[in-house]
C-alpha cells in the first residue's frame, strides 16, 4: 500500500512539472532532447518573431495567442511546422538535430501524448531543467539583426509550399493534458 501511495505521489509531482497554460493563451514547448550538434545554435521563430536562440539539450516555453501559427527553426537548414492552437492548451514541438554538411541541421515535429516513449523523454527533460529564457530586449536586438534571415526564411517556406512540400502540422487536438 505504501508503495502504491509513493508511486501515485511521484506521478502527481511529475505531472506538476509542466505549468498550466493561461486561460487566454496557448503554450508551445520547443524541446531538444538529443545532444547531437550540442554546440550549434538553433533559432526558433513564430513567423517573423524570434522566440529563442539556443543550443544543447534544452527547451523553450513559449506563450502565444491561440489560432494559426507558422513556427520554424533555423540552423544549416530551415524546417517549418504549421500550427492551429487553442487557448488554455499546452503543445510540444520536438526539435531534432540532423547531420548536416557543415553543421547540424534541424527538424521540427509534433510530440503527441499518444507517443508515450517520446513524451516521457520530453517530460523527463522538463523535470530536470528550467526552460531557456531571454529578455525581451535581447530577443528584440537579435530579431533586428536577423531581419534578412527572417525574410529569406519566409520566402523559403512559400517556395516549399508552392513546390508541394509536405509541412508538418501541429493540430488543436495534439495538446497535452497533465
Amino acid at each position: 500500500l505504501l508503495l502504491l501511495v509513493c508511486i501515485a505521489a511521484i506521478t502527481i509531482l511529475h505531472a506538476q512539472q509542466v505549468p498550466p497554460a493561461p486561460a487566454d493563451k496557448a503554450v508551445v514547448y520547443f524541446v531538444r532532447i538529443s545532444s547531437l550538434g550540442f554546440a550549434i545554435n538553433f533559432s526558433y521563430f513564430d513567423s517573423t518573431h524570434l522566440i529563442a536562440k539556443c543550443n544543447g539539450t534544452n527547451y523553450v516555453r513559449y506563450e502565444c495567442q491561440p489560432g494559426p501559427h507558422l513556427f520554424w527553426a533555423r540552423s544549416e537548414n530551415r524546417d517549418y511546422i504549421e500550427a492551429e492552437l487553442e487557448a488554455g492548451k499546452i503543445y510540444f514541438v520536438g526539435v531534432q538535430p540532423q547531420m548536416g554538411g557543415l553543421k547540424a541541421a534541424v527538424q521540427l515535429s509534433p510530440v503527441t501524448p499518444d507517443n508515450e516513449k517520446r513524451m516521457g523523454k520530453v517530460l523527463k527533460l522538463i523535470e530536470k531543467k528550467s526552460p531557456e529564457s531571454f529578455s525581451s530586449e535581447e530577443l528584440s536586438r537579435e530579431e533586428t539583426e536577423m531581419q534578412d534571415i527572417i525574410k529569406r526564411g519566409l520566402e523559403k517556406y512559400k517556395e516549399d509550399k508552392e513546390k508541394g512540400k509536405i509541412i508538418e502540422r501541429l493540430e488543436k487536438t495534439m495538446f497535452y493534458t497533465p
